[in-house]
């Protein structure tokens, strides 16, 4: 029996190309009568193939063109990130801060992977393992192999569709190439769409030859790369596909497992903790712009206000949010279930199989164009599928719309309109429509109620994410492009941070209301100041870190070498770190003296944030990434201790001017909130309360905090805020 057949090997639908045309009278293998081809679908159906090599060539050049040549000469997010994590590896660098902006960077900045930004977050630590390989060869050239690497995958899975569908090479071809913008941007970065794409087609294909358990380890591997392709489990539950759902089950593990062995424990319960959770809350980068075409961002761009982002939306209203979200969230989902048919037939497979990668995207909290890619699986089999059943106005419009979902759109149009999220929701319910032939209504009768639990418990759930309005009042208003602002200080009558902007990361200073550069020829990722002096201290990163100290008026002068420093109120002493392959160790030096800095905390109690007293003392975040607690080290005896009554995890510690009070961070459910502690009583004041970070404290005087937070502006994408403390 062929690959194309449908029978007790497989579950692959025949197509209606003309070379089985003259099959259309036979009976299906439901024993269903396929019906006649109207004359205009045939003269469609029998196009030139001289029109089709001309489309397909035009197309091949474009790709050429605008995507392999650009992409083989020079490096362009995001391969650098997977480039830089897996080198970090391979020169035996703890990974368990890999998901901090700043460390990251300065990773980037040492190593010289590329002259840009890079961060790592959200990806799970299993998508290092494909580069692991590659980093014997310099970037450049590994971003080269890995676009190779792509090719000869997409032609891979070309070949698993051309064994499991009755088209031909040249439309398989076109159709993939119709993927226009996705695929571009694919190779561009040299993303991992196409081989998520590929392992796709690979399960599709072990589950043709009813190789199960082999499909679901292969959707286990895809969701290794990527999160999204784990809601392919939802298929193997409804169909009480047991055996994939093994497989999904033991690759996942055996994944992880492999995971863990190479990289680490810390790493993953950081990414667990962390980065989970605070991906479920939806504002991700860019959490209002309609260019990521995801529900998620229009609906916050319709309902929830951001002072800078999205000042004037339509509604402001959190319960419109989290009804629109629930009611979303609910149809997409419930829909796929609903439409599914009973009938194992090879037809209704395919559609399963085609419908549940929309699916998986419009459920994505985040979706830039590339993830469309794997929407050529999608185009390929509905399309078969659908003229196979003699479905042919709707097998072309699905064409339509997935070239629509594909097209490279005029920017301007994207920013208020998204075009591939309507295309793509379009192409998932025609899709459903094709595989329920009419019969949802009836199981909606049914199944009701439990759509209205579901939408309740995701309305209250969304509330509460939608809820992160409490600080909004206190952000300091600062203007510019910026896309982060960080690290806030006092400095004199001025408030200086970190701007990450076109690129690179650099010292502002903010004073009467105006933001002044203070530009360092390289990154900026951390400053250090006090309200009682003028100077400003700066991290400049690059080979080495060093920190440079930068006066009101005058020249900057390069003092010693050192990462995130920390100045007493009184000016006096500055605290900083120094990491030597992933080792970190804190030291101190006497700003008013010409003696060299002097080590106070050595790296085997692994330090993290420090702050300093004006007598000098030092208290720092130290130990496991994933669970911080604080260090007091006295400046006359060297004594260090544990602070056992502070209740980890805890970070970002800041001493008061008075050295009453000790502002710090703490974790709570997935989230960094800001907390203020008073040593004489103990008193524990929580200060902030939203799902989202508060982080990086530090005292204007007595009773005022600056700090930074990402609420409402996506992870880790934060604004300054000030907060008054009452006595």
């Amino acid at each position: 029996m062929g690959f194309g057949q449908s029978g007790p090997e497989g579950a692959c639908p025949l197509s209606m190309n003309p070379a089985t045309k003259s099959r259309l009278s036979a009976e299906s293998s439901d024993g269903e009568e396929l019906p006649a081809i109207p004359a205009a679908t045939s003269n469609i159906l029998n196009w030139s193939p001289a029109v089709e090599w001309c489309i397909l060539a035009i197309l091949v050049v474009g790709f050429i063109g605008l995507a392999l040549v650009p992409a083989w000469r020079s490096l362009r997010s995001e391969f650098p990130n997977y480039y830089l994590a897996a080198e970090l590896y391979h020169q035996g660098i703890p990974l368990d801060r890999v998901y901090e902006w700043t460390w990251f960077q300065r990773q980037n900045d040492r190593l010289g992977v590329r002259d840009g930004l890079v961060i790592f977050a959200p990806n799970p630590p299993s998508s290092i393992l494909p580069l692991l390989p590659l980093t014997r060869l310099r970037p450049l050239a590994a971003k080269r192999a890995w676009i190779v690497t792509n090719l000869v995958l997409l032609v891979l899975s070309l070949l698993a569709l051309r064994r499991t569908t009755q088209l031909g090479w040249r439309r398989l071809i076109l159709i993939t190439l119709f993927c226009t913008l996705p695929l571009r941007i694919d190779f561009m970065f040299a993303r991992y769409y196409v081989l998520i794409l590929f392992l796709i087609c690979g399960a599709y294909y072990a589950s043709c030859r009813n190789r199960h358990r082999t499909a679901g380890i292969a959707w286990s591997a895809a969701a290794a790369m990527k999160l999204f392709p784990a809601i392919s489990v939802i298929l193997f539950i409804r169909k009480r596909n047991w055996p994939a759902l093994t497989g999904f089950l033991i690759g996942a593990v055996t994944l992880v497992a492999i995971s863990l062995s190479l990289f680490g424990t810390e790493v993953h319960q950081v990414f667990a903790r962390e980065v989970l959770t605070q991906a479920s809350r939806g504002d991700w980068l860019g959490p209002y712009s309609l260019y990521q075409n995801s529900f998620i961002t229009l609906w916050s761009r319709l309902f929830l206000m951001e002072p800078d982002l999205n000042p004037t939306p339509l509604i402001n209203s959190a319960v419109l949010y989290a009804l629109a979200m629930a009611i979303t969230v609910a149809g997409l989902v419930f829909g796929f279930l609903l439409s599914m048919k009973s009938d194992k037939t090879a037809h209704s497979e395919a559609l399963r199989w085609a419908s549940l990668l929309p699916l998986m995207l419009l459920l994505s909290t985040y979706s830039s164009a590339d993830h469309a890619c794997i929407l050529i699986f999608t185009a390929i089999v509905g399309f078969d599928a659908l003229l196979a059943r003699g479905d042919f106005k709707r097998a072309f419009m699905l064409l339509v719309l997935y070239v629509i979902a594909s097209a490279p759109i005029p920017f301007r149009m994207t920013s208020w309109f998204p075009h591939r999220l309507m295309a793509i929701t379009a192409l998932y319910t025609l899709l459903l429509y094709g595989m329920s032939d009419g019969r949802v209504k009836h199981q909606v009768r049914r199944w009701w109620i439990v759509g209205l639990i579901a939408v309740m418990v995701l309305a209250v759930h969304n509330y509460n994410l939608a809820n992160r309005t409490e600080d909004f009042s206190r952000r300091l208003k600062i203007g510019g492009d910026g896309y982060r602002f960080a690290n806030p200080v006092p400095v004199g009558s001025g408030v200086a941070f970190t701007e990450m902007l076109n690129g690179k990361y650099r010292p502002i200073l903010l004073a009467d209301g105006v933001a002044r550069d203070m530009s360092l020829p390289g990154d900026a990722l951390s400053v250090a100041g006090s309200r009682n002096s003028d100077l400003l201290y700066s991290e400049l990163a690059g080979q080495r870190s060093f920190l440079v100290k930068i006066p009101a008026v005058g020249v900057s002068e390069t003092i010693v070498e050192g990462q995130d420093p920390a100045l007493s109120s009184n000016g006096k002493w500055l605290a900083f770190v120094r990491e030597e392959q992933g080792r970190r160790s804190v030291w101190l030096w006497a700003t008013d003296s010409p003696a060299a800095p002097h080590l106070v905390l050595a790296n085997t109690y692994q330090p993290l944030d420090v702050t300093v007293t004006n007598d000098g003392d030092v208290v720092a975040a130290t130990g496991r990434t994933s669970e911080p607690h604080l260090l007091l080290v006295r400046h006359e005896t060297n004594e260090v201790t544990q602070l056992a009554e502070f209740r980890p995890p805890m970070r970002y510690p800041a001493i008061s001017p008075d050295g009453t009070r000790i502002a710090f961070s703490r974790r709570e459910n997935g989230s960094w909130h800001l907390f203020a502690r008073k040593f004489a009583t103990g008193y524990e004041q929580k200060l902030t309360h939203a799902p989202c970070n508060s982080i990086s404290p530090s005292w204007e005087d007595n009773h005022t905090l600056l700090y930074a937070t990402d609420c409402g502006r996506g992870v880790g994408m934060s604004a300054i805020a000030r907060v008054v403390l009452p006595d």
